[in-house]
């Protein structure tokens, strides 16, 4: 028998307890199809030797924007630059000096947490820019920094002006907008770029798949597409269509339409089929490289902006945040959209948020049944001691970010204050409750370097040397690795496929210099990725 491959002289840490360990591997048809003595006197087309390497199963980031992050790598960036808000004015006046009159400036990467709390203030960013509209949207995704000529384009600034539900132009204490849109006001603004072109989204699919690639990623769900203030293009799934067919998708995608798109169906009454988009598209449709995955909904905003909906005052504060509409409007789109065969990955990350999504996603199982991909709370910051036997018992998957420790987690904690922040971002007490988290990055709202994020895991260190919430929530290296893959695999709905090295499943896998465990917590991070290897091919290798 001749096969496509055979991976040689590594230590494959497969996570199938059926085989634990294994130092061959034979691929066939993008598939495993045997280890070590299974693969005696077989032949292959190629025998690739890893050099001893650790093997685990490919990296899987179950939440974060690809196509977002793409275009993040075209923009001014302007992440917790050393000199403070003159290093941001400096990057805006550079490419300010190279856009023609009246084009767009766009930015990202700006946190007001990086910057002493501050935010650039409106008159100098005017100063700057001149007839350029400016977009520079926050780290978090849910806030966005514009200049006067952008407001102005978008009616911001227009007598009768409304805000739109769901979002807030700030203004300051004589009524003048500063320049900061929250959550849903973005979009006004946004909606004067959008759509991009089918050419700028493959362009960015490729970019942000490359790096991928370099991180031992080989699957990810693209969290928010088409739709809403998250979405790029009406058709943005053509753009990975395209990306597919041209060889720009390097790893495997699950599509997650944002819920905005969702309408009535004019469909035979018979079918019980309320909203949806068009042609039935739903959940499931697809194939290994990519598929569609649940509906995306927002219940509420996020912590580092303080705009997620809590049930008490932030600390120090006289408001809870809110949520993104009137809370019966959304539970009645979150059943209409289960009923119509998709699954739901609800934002939820403030504890009155969560609260709500959890009792809408248990009466929708009660209802109609689970589905063969999970329903899914996204972030799940927030989650009391209540509600923990419930997602089990329901199935509900949950997948918070470690990686929120570094950039955001001193300021979430003082947003909640010392009794609350035990609840944030919780980890232990998910997986010792048997609820499934799948381990992601919501990049580029936070680093999505998967090595990180198993480190932050384990450790939740944050920048000024504190912990993330609670210290017993952290992770340990193996817990922390199942997240980033089988856990996120099973609770994408493809554990059958991948997520462990086992026989038939798909050959994804990532070698590393070590394995994580045999170094010390702090060092994870910086572990060599030697290659990552997609169906049995490098999409990543090291000479």
């Amino acid at each position: 028998m001749r096969i496509d491959a055979i991976f040689t002289d590594l230590d494959a840490h497969t996570l199938d307890p059926a085989r634990p360990r294994a130092r061959k591997i034979g691929v066939l048809g993008s598939r495993i199809v045997g280890f070590d003595e299974e693969l005696d006197g077989i032949s292959a087309d190629r025998v690739e030797s890893l050099g001893g390497a650790t093997v685990l199963p490919g990296f899987h980031d179950a939440h974060c924007h690809t196509a977002w992050f793409g275009l993040t790598l075209a923009s001014v960036d302007v992440t917790a630059l050393p000199g403070g808000l003159p290093d941001v004015y400096a990057a805006l006046e550079q490419a300010a000096a190279t856009t023609p009159g009246g084009e767009w400036i766009n930015a990202t990467g700006y946190a007001h947490r990086d910057y002493d709390g501050q935010y650039p203030d409106l008159a100098r960013l005017d100063e700057i820019t001149g007839d350029r509209p400016l977009f520079m949207r926050q780290t978090s995704g849910h806030a966005a920094i514009v200049n006067t000529e952008a407001m102005r384009r978008a009616g911001i600034l227009a007598d009768g002006f409304e805000e739109p539900v769901g979002g807030k132009v700030v203004r300051d204490a004589a009524g003048h907008p500063t320049g900061l849109l929250e959550e849903t006001a973005q979009a006004l603004v946004q909606d004067l770029i959008r759509p991009y072109s089918l050419d700028t989204l493959v362009e960015a699919i490729d970019l942000a798949t490359a790096y991928y690639a370099k991180e031992g990623l080989t699957s990810f769900g693209e969290c928010g597409i088409a739709y809403g203030w998250i979405g790029h293009s009406p058709i943005e799934i053509s753009a990975y269509l395209r990306a597919r067919e041209e060889g720009k998708l390097r790893a495997r995608a699950q599509l997650m339409p944002q819920a905005d798109g969702l309408h009535p169906i004019a469909a035979n009454s018979a079918d019980g089929f309320g909203i949806g988009l068009d042609a039935g598209l739903r959940t499931g449709l697809g194939d290994d490289l990519l598929s569609i995955g649940p509906v995306k909904f927002f219940m509420d905003g996020a912590l580092s902006g303080e705009t997620a909906a809590l049930r008490e005052n932030y600390a120090g504060k006289d408001h809870p945040g809110y949520l993104q509409d009137d809370a019966e409007v959304l539970r009645q789109q979150i059943l209409d959209t289960y009923a119509s065969g998709w699954s739901v990955a609800v934002h939820a990350i403030g504890d009155a948020a969560v609260d709500a999504a959890i009792e809408n996603i248990v009466d929708a199982q009660n209802r109609y049944g689970r589905r063969a991909v999970p329903n899914r709370i996204e972030h799940a910051a927030m989650v009391h001691d209540e509600h923990l036997a419930t997602l089990a018992e329901h199935g509900i998957v949950v997948t918070p970010q470690s990686a929120f420790a570094d950039g955001i987690g001193d300021g979430m904690n003082r947003s909640l204050g010392p009794q609350r922040r035990r609840l944030l971002y919780r980890a232990k007490s998910f997986v010792d409750a048997g609820v499934l988290l799948a381990g992601s990055s919501d990049r580029p709202c936070a680093d999505g370097n998967v090595l990180r994020g198993i480190e932050a895991f384990v450790t939740r260190a944050t920048r000024e040397g504190d912990v993330m919430g609670s210290a017993a929530e952290c992770l340990s290296v193996d817990e922390a690795i199942a997240a980033y893959t089988v856990d996120a695999a099973v609770g994408s709905g493809q554990g059958a496929d991948k997520g462990t090295l086992s026989r038939g499943k798909l050959a994804d896998f990532v070698a590393l210099e070590t394995h994580p465990g045999n170094v010390a917590p702090e060092e994870i991070s910086t572990i060599p990725i030697r290659a990552t290897v997609l169906g049995g091919t490098y999409t990543h290798h090291l000479p």
